[in-house]
């Protein structure tokens, strides 16, 4: 492991220093615990390991290289008090994998505009798990770009909004290579005034049969002022191919509402259990209890 200004304090949460790795970055400094390194204006990461990275106020472009055969599982912790601008690009070589859990967070309303590309070459894996409790106005707009043979990718993304959040989010993942594989699914949430809009592509270009892209999103709006608005859309330019998508917006089933209140629950309590229901599928794929405790209790907070 290498350490870089261990004498700048940064505001780094208790359960990430207690962690076995991370790496720690601000605009004017940078702690590295773990075996990455970073070079040429990148991190590169070529081993199995288990590794938070977390940014405090960060607004520098970020690359990382997951070189070929490694295997990591990446904790991306974002806090921010002031407006960001941020570009995050991620190449992952062949027979690489990354597991990649976002969250990003504000500790007061503010805005934030991130740029995200992933870039994944022949039998390589990406699993994104994205959480998005931002308070204030946050626009994503992140591509993936699927190269080599059966590379493929997975995204689960969870976003809580409450009060008067205005989230925008833009994905697209293209199909660049024969025999890849993609699937989107979004968990939505909006309860206030909270303003969703998604955009929701998939492209699967001329000449790479075999390849399959699949999206899926649901949203529960728990207000009568909050909104949902999804675009599923998919470009498909090859006939042997799978493809498909969908979107299922509702509020809460006041049938199971009323039910849950009849057996003693007030209606917070009744919401709460209905909702953790409803996210329990994208928590228990965090594998990390510290992480899956925090994620529990905001949610909590936001009903």
């Amino acid at each position: 492991m290498c350490n870089k200004n261990d004498g700048v304090k940064m505001n780094i949460p208790k359960y990430i220093q207690q962690s076995q790795s991370y790496i720690a970055l601000s605009n004017q400094a940078q702690v590295n615990h773990s075996s990455a390194r970073f070079e040429n204006n990148q991190w590169v990461f070529d081993q199995t390991e288990e590794i938070f990275l977390y940014m405090d106020n960060y607004e520098k472009d970020l690359n990382i290289h997951i070189n070929n055969n490694a295997n990591i599982k990446l904790f991306l912790i974002s806090y921010n008090s002031r407006e960001i601008h941020r570009n995050l690009n991620v190449h992952v070589d062949t027979h690489g994998l990354l597991k990649l859990f976002s969250n990003y967070m504000s500790k007061r309303p503010t805005k934030m505009f991130v740029q995200r590309d992933f870039y994944v070459q022949a039998s390589g894996s990406l699993i994104l798990l994205n959480q998005i409790t931002y308070r204030g106005f946050l626009s994503l707009n992140e591509n993936i770009y699927l190269k080599g043979e059966t590379a493929n990718l997975d995204i689960d993304l969870l976003n809580l909004a409450s009060d008067d959040d205005q989230v925008y989010i833009d994905q697209h993942v293209y199909h660049q290579a024969k025999r890849t594989y993609s699937q989107i699914h979004n968990w939505l949430i909006a309860n206030g005034d909270a303003k969703l809009h998604y955009v929701v592509n998939g492209t699967i270009e001329k000449g790479y049969e075999k390849s399959d892209c699949q999206q899926l999103n649901k949203g529960i709006i728990l207000s009568d002022k909050g909104e949902i608005k999804v675009i599923p859309t998919l470009y498909i330019d090859e006939y042997d191919v799978k493809a498909g998508h969908g979107a299922a917006i509702g509020q809460i089933d006041e049938n199971q509402l009323f039910y849950l209140k009849s057996r003693g629950l007030d209606e917070v309590q009744a919401k709460n259990l209905i909702i953790s229901g409803y996210i329990n599928p994208f928590i228990t794929k965090i594998k990390h209890n510290k992480v899956e405790s925090l994620l529990q209790r905001r949610v909590q907070r936001y009903i």
